[in-house]
């Protein structure tokens, strides 16, 4: 006699869409979670150390502002940076704020996107366009350990009791003298590069796209680009190799570097004091103001809006699919189709 083994109903295989869905609906909750925490660590800080002080000190700064008017004056200087600066503070959180709510709106039906397509055989028959070079990626990284330390041991710092504030502080100086010699770097290398291209007479604002910062017409595409997910009848122009927050980016690396790490190195020297303050009150300032806007823009545009959520490997990898680049940065894209000679 056979005995016959009794058999369960039949599992369903689960199909490729149905795991790229479930990818893709997980990708847009892991969005939408990391973004809103990022902005509400960044706007509690700039609570703290804006808005707080502002409300509390901020009429006492205006009334010597407008009632001792005078250039000369290191303690008339150090109220005005300081009002200025928390002012300015709120302000690009703001923006910032609009802009990454934009790009939640805009992004939402394509949550997963580009990870799902990097897994597809479509992606290993694109064509990948090199976006970064290899030294270019490693100032990334070199930029964020030493930025992260700098902002970790800053903070603590104010809050860490005096025997351990020691070795935050000793930590800190390093990790900023490390980006400040990496900005020195970078900015001498393309800085020389920029006087050949002109002494050869290229065009310049095509060889060096970052360039394009410093025009009417970025600051209009750029707010048409924060006001498209909200009113979708203004749309903007094609991006270039770099979006507008990227560009916004890159040069503020140089603000930071000037109105940060410049102070940063006086107080290192002279101490706190030197000056009245003044170099104390901006390096303290642009602290708050570059941090928050990492957190808040930075962070949640580049990896965690829901196109790229969890993380955008262009950074690791230096290329791009010209799928992806066609669609975010098609002028770029164009550029490098009749550069390369490829056949789309």
């Amino acid at each position: 006699m056979v005995l016959l083994r009794a058999r369960g109903p039949r599992r369903k295989r689960r199909k490729r869409g149905d795991n790229i869905m479930g990818y893709r609906e997980a990708a847009l909750i892991g969005s939408f979670v990391f973004t809103f925490a990022l902005l509400y660590v960044g706007w509690w800080l700039v609570y703290e150390y804006a808005i707080k002080v502002l409300a509390t000190v901020g009429p006492l700064e205006l009334s010597y502002i407008t009632s001792h008017f005078n250039l000369a004056d290191l303690v008339w200087w150090r109220n005005f940076i300081a009002l200025a600066f928390d002012i300015l503070i709120i302000i690009i959180a703001a923006v910032g704020t609009i802009w990454i709510i934009g790009r939640l709106i805009e992004e939402a039906k394509e949550a997963g996107k580009w990870w799902a397509y990097y897994r597809s055989r479509k992606a290993k028959k694109d064509i990948w366009l090199p976006r970064w070079t290899w030294w270019q990626r490693v100032q990334h990284i070199w930029i964020l350990v030493t930025f992260t330390i700098c902002a970790i041991t800053g903070f603590a710092a104010r809050l860490a009791p005096l025997e351990t504030r020691h070795y935050l502080m000793t930590l800190h100086v390093i990790s900023g003298l490390a980006m400040g010699v990496l900005v020195v770097i970078h900015f001498v290398q393309y800085l020389t590069a920029f006087v050949k291209a002109l002494a050869k007479g290229e065009n310049v604002r095509e060889k060096f796209p970052m360039l394009e910062f410093y025009s009417l017409k970025y600051f209009k595409n750029a707010i048409k680009a924060m006001l498209h997910p909200f009113i979708p009848s203004i749309k903007p122009e094609p991006f270039g190799k770099y979006d507008p927050e990227q560009q916004f980016e890159y040069w503020g690396v140089y603000w930071g570097m000037a109105v940060l790490g410049i102070p940063g190195l006086i107080i290192l020297l002279w101490g706190p004091q030197a000056f009245g303050g003044i170099f104390w009150v901006t390096h303290t300032k642009e602290a708050v103001l570059a941090v928050t806007f990492i957190l808040m823009v930075h962070l949640i545009h580049a990896h965690f809006r829901p196109s790229v959520f969890p993380l955008d490997p262009t950074f690791l990898w230096g290329k791009m699919p010209l799928k992806r680049a066609l669609e975010e940065h098609p002028r770029w894209a164009q550029e490098m189709v009749r550069k390369l000679k490829i056949r789309k």
